[in-house]
């Protein structure tokens, strides 16, 4: 199956001569990194850049690559501050091929600093194998930077867009009309970047709660219930941790 990826960035490129040497060293046959918004542009002489004048977040972003991709049959992810382990998206590819019901397949993260030191982090650890949408709807494990797609899958479900800048990811998941397949061998070095989005805990806590809201129907009401019950205390939690910080 022909492979393109995505990277998308916005600001100084710190880390993406590392992320690159690790996706091109992977030989997909096609790499596109979505430049969004940035203040100064993103430049490189080793793959194409795609740039957006106003930034539109992560989501955003992807759907730019997406629409830049080539004739591919799978989108794999990667942040322009994050790297893959050798192998990562061969065996993602290969478990598309030998899962044909599975619409994503995903792999796991060793969490790094800014300094690339393992941070002792860990994150839950699926099972390998299928998965439903339904199992990720409390929590999301998966590394958005150790995925790929195919891309039919990417537009049954409605493409990359989606409502809140956060979280988006998860988003897309939960959208999902197949299965998603769990695969270990596939590993990214993920960096817990203080500056990143996910860094903005009250932010995050509110687009959960918006997201759990919008995917109730897959898990029924109860299930929906005290999840958004969960929801509510993290957010409280966060805006006093806000409150005492100022």
């Amino acid at each position: 199956m022909r492979t393109g990826v995505l990277i998308p960035i916005r600001g100084f490129p710190r880390y993406l001569t590392e992320t690159l040497d690790a996706v091109l060293a992977q030989e997909p046959e096609d790499v596109v990194v979505v430049d969004d918004g940035s203040f100064e542009p993103i430049r490189s002489d080793r793959v194409r850049v795609v740039r957006r004048d106003t930034p539109g977040g992560p989501a955003a972003a992807r759907a730019t690559g997406l629409d830049a991709l080539g004739d591919v049959d799978v989108v794999a992810l990667c942040d322009a501050d994050d790297t893959w382990e050798p192998g990562s998206l061969a065996a993602l590819v290969e478990a598309l091929g030998a899962q044909p019901r599975a619409s994503i397949a995903f792999g796991r993260a060793l969490v790094v600093g800014a300094d690339g030191r393992p941070t002792g982090e860990r994150w839950r650890e699926p099972a390998p194998g299928l998965h439903e949408p339904a199992a990720f709807y409390a929590h999301n494990p998966i590394p958005t930077s150790c995925t790929a797609l195919r891309r039919g899958a990417i537009e049954a479900a409605g493409g990359f867009t989606a409502p809140d800048l956060v979280a988006e990811d998860w988003d897309l998941w939960l959208r999902m009309r197949g299965p998603l397949a769990c695969v270990p061998a596939a590993r990214v070095r993920y960096r817990r970047n203080p500056d990143g989005l996910t860094a903005d805990v009250e932010r995050l806590a509110r687009a959960q709660l918006a997201l759990h809201r919008r995917h109730a129907r897959l898990v029924g009401e109860t299930r929906a219930r005290a999840v958004r019950d969960s929801d509510r205390r993290a957010l409280r939690r966060a805006r006093v941790r806000r409150a005492l910080s100022l």
